[in-house]
């Protein structure tokens, strides 16, 4: 019996080995394929297998691997490799342990990582530990092409080549790595090197990158990916200098930690920028700096930095200095500005100072800084020109020296400016003073004064921040020629000055202004007015504020008025009239008269050549008595009446004397514009009132008409079809709403002189 026993189990165990033998590559090939299928469901990945080869006591083999993401999320993935071999450890793999994957060969592989910021990309869970656990022990790619998308900054690897292995050194080359971002893009080519791959870290060292670029190391540690963190740092040496950096990312649940930590010695901004390929071309040397931060990049004002630096002979386009220092902490929406120092030859500017950045709009008028400035500028064009100015916009010396401490609505201090033959925008200046005192309550311009000649402009004045804001001072103007400081035209080309006078009281935010300026040839204009002007004010409000205003122009000669209109509209023509205004500019009470004589236009609406009319108003009505008008081919004589009673609903009656009519197609979805054509006889119906209704300080304005026979001209809540609604917006859709008008007669031709003489 027991021969027959051991006879039985050695029968049985050749059975199961001859099994094992021949089912193994069934079993092994499925379940391989079973067991990736899972893995990528557990990463919200699709995969998809070509032919899966598995013999007995070999590596698996994959034909073809295709590994996409989920359609809408936020990170897209597309992976493809091709000649795929695996040498699994399946006791690890079915205890659920690490380093299931021994070695992982593959022919050619090709990788797209896509980042989408859009609002309707799905932030997908992602699997960390089991990623990490899939990491091989050893792996080789023989061809790999690679492209990162992350917003503007793009990542591309081309022909790479890269093996790991836990016991001996292994290789990297790539034919070309190209980088591309807003600041930043070069591409680098022929790249070699050696890695270390051990523990989950792969380290790539001694690299040339460029001519005198050289990456002695470079470190991707992956070993914490099952805490959802991973980490880089690099040491690169740079034309005789060195930069160090430490980067580490943290992505607890949706939240995101960055960890930066940088050095940088002795390195010349020019031979870096050039190498490297900074899109703007920089000069001179970075001394030193030291650059930290932590935080959400999504949100940098709730994360903390520091940064110090010295740049030696620093150029940049145009812009010149010889020595810039920063040094500046940030913490909790809290900016510590240690020193701002700016040398550039003789100019020297400093600032110092801490304060909080504002978490609302309404707290930048509490706010809370503390901080200093000294400047001595000789050369105010050249400083200028270090922050983006013109060369020839700014020229001759200034001086500033100021403390603030603004802390709860209590302020301190003072800001004093003074210069000596400047030219600010191209304008020359004889005299700059200006005086800021901050005290607890109140913010006091205690003078400003710029003088060139006889021509002046100056201000005083306080705002009390501890009383909503109220503010009151004084503004005086006396300008010779305002043609010299502004271009106004054709009356700058004249000779002819424009003087200008302007004076304005102001008490408690309401404006008391007077102003009188002369055109070329005209008499003088007259303006005052009275308005209210809270700061922090909206528009709604202000067209609710009590309003008074006069305007006095008895004759103004518009051929050499200036043209303030572009293009240009008034050739010829005289401008008279006076016009008061009263309680508000949404409910307006407006008195007086506007007169235009013998007007030659260009560029005007319906492409009138010549005008004449006169305006009159009374209250909340205005009357149009007369506008008499030409067209090259038509001659035009209307008169109407302006119902003004709510500046929002403005209501324009127009009827003209002689027979117009309405040549448009019937149909329209909007008018673009209004244009005048001549017609000889027409069927057309005859337009008896054109009424335009809408909001004056809007484009929602409506057109609407009554015609022979109909019964009243259509309103704006009548949505009939003889009511028309100009177009919105800047497409050019919508028509253009023709109005036919008979064609100015034409002069009979002289009668011809006869022929005399004799016969023969």
């Amino acid at each position: 019996m027991p021969k027959n026993r051991l006879l039985l189990i050695s029968l049985a165990a050749l059975i199961v080995a001859l099994g094992t033998i021949v089912f193994a590559p069934f079993v092994v090939s499925n379940g391989v394929r079973l067991w990736l299928r899972w893995q990528a469901h557990r990463q919200q990945l699709k995969i998809e297998l070509g032919k899966v080869a598995a013999p007995f006591l070999r590596p698996v083999s994959i034909e073809r691997i295709r590994v996409t993401s989920q359609t809408g999320a936020a990170t897209q993935i597309e992976l493809n490799a091709e000649g795929a071999v695996l040498h699994l450890s399946l006791a690890k793999i079915l205890a659920g342990r690490g380093d299931g994957i021994r070695t992982l060969s593959i022919q050619a592989a090709r990788a797209e990582i896509r980042r989408d910021y859009s609002e309707k990309a799905l932030a997908m869970p992602f699997n960390w530990t089991a990623l990490q656990s899939l990491l091989p022990a050893n792996f080789d790619i023989a061809h790999l092409d690679l492209r990162v998308e992350n917003g503007p900054t793009v990542i591309l690897l081309r022909n790479a080549a890269l093996s790991g292995n836990q016991i001996e050194a292994g290789r990297f080359s790539a034919g070309e790595l190209t980088i591309t971002s807003p600041l930043f893009r070069q591409t680098f080519s022929q790249l070699r090197g050696a890695i270390k791959w051990q523990e989950d870290r792969l380290t790539i060292g001694g690299m040339n990158l460029a001519r005198g670029v050289d990456l002695q190391s470079i470190t991707i540690d992956l070993s914490r990916l099952d805490k959802e963190r991973d980490d880089l740092q690099f040491d690169l040496d740079v034309f005789g200098g060195k930069i160090r950096a430490s980067i580490s990312n943290e992505w607890p649940g949706r939240h995101s930690i960055w960890n930066l930590a940088g050095t940088a010695t002795g390195i010349s901004l020019a031979q870096t920028s050039g190498t490297l390929g900074f899109t703007d071309q920089l000069g001179g040397s970075l001394r030193a700096c030291n650059f930290t931060f932590r935080g959400d990049p999504r949100d940098p004002l709730g994360g903390t930095a520091s940064v110090w630096t010295e740049m030696n002979g620093l150029t940049w386009h145009n812009r010149a200095a010889d020595v810039i220092m920063l040094g500046a902490i940030f913490y909790n929406r809290q900016i510590q500005l240690q020193q701002l120092y700016i040398k550039q030859r003789k100019n020297e500017l400093t600032m110092s100072g801490q304060g909080a950045i504002p978490s609302k709009s309404t707290d930048w008028l509490n706010p809370d800084f503390r901080g200093q400035i000294l400047g001595k500028i000789t050369d105010l064009g050249q400083f200028a020109e270090l922050f983006g100015a013109g060369p020839r916009d700014f020229a001759g010396a200034i001086a500033i020296e100021g403390t603030l401490n603004a802390r709860e609505r209590k302020l301190g201090g003072f800001l004093t400016a003074s210069g000596n033959s400047l030219s600010l925008f191209n304008r020359q200046i004889d005299r700059l003073t200006a005086k800021i005192n901050l005290n607890a309550d109140t913010i006091e311009l205690e003078e400003f004064e710029v003088a060139r000649q006889k021509d002046f402009i100056r201000a005083q004045g306080k705002i009390d921040i501890a009383h909503e804001s109220d503010y009151s001072g004084s503004i005086e103007a006396k300008v010779g020629d305002a043609s010299e400081y502004f271009l106004l035209g054709r009356a700058g080309s004249t000779g002819v000055a424009i003087p200008v006078q302007f004076n304005t009281k102001i008490s408690s935010g309401l404006w008391d202004t007077r102003a009188a300026f002369t055109f070329p040839g005209s008499s003088p204009v007259d303006l005052a007015a009275k308005l209210s002007l809270k700061i922090g004010q909206d528009w709604k409000t202000f067209l609710a504020s009590p309003l008074e205003a006069t305007i006095h122009f008895p004759a103004v000669v518009l051929a050499s008025a200036p043209q303030f209109l572009h293009p240009a509209i008034f050739n010829e023509g005289i401008l008279s009239g006076a016009i008061s205004l009263s309680q508000n500019l949404e409910h307006p009470n407006i008195a007086g008269e506007v007169q235009l004589l013998n007007g030659v236009l260009q560029n005007a609406p319906l492409d009138l050549t010549r005008a004449s009319g006169r305006l009159t108003f009374s209250g909340d009505q205005g009357t149009l008595e007369f506008l008499n008008a030409a067209t090259k081919e038509v001659d035009l004589s209307v008169k109407g009446e302006v119902d003004f009673r709510n500046s929002k609903d403005v209501i324009v009656r127009i009827s003209s004397a002689a027979p117009i009519f309405n040549t448009s197609m019937n149909g329209q979805d909007c008018v673009r514009r209004i244009e005048i054509v001549p017609v000889e006889t027409t069927l057309a119906p005859t337009i008896e009132q054109l009424q335009f209704q809408g909001d004056l300080f809007g484009s929602n304005w409506t057109m609407g008409l009554k015609e022979e026979g109909t019964a009243a001209v259509a309103s704006i809540a009548d949505q009939s079809a003889r009511e028309f609604h100009f177009c919105a917006g800047t497409s050019p859709q919508g028509e253009a709403f023709n109005i036919g008008v008979h064609p100015r007669p034409q002069p009979s031709p002289p009668p011809r002189a006869r022929k005399q003489g004799r016969r023969h």
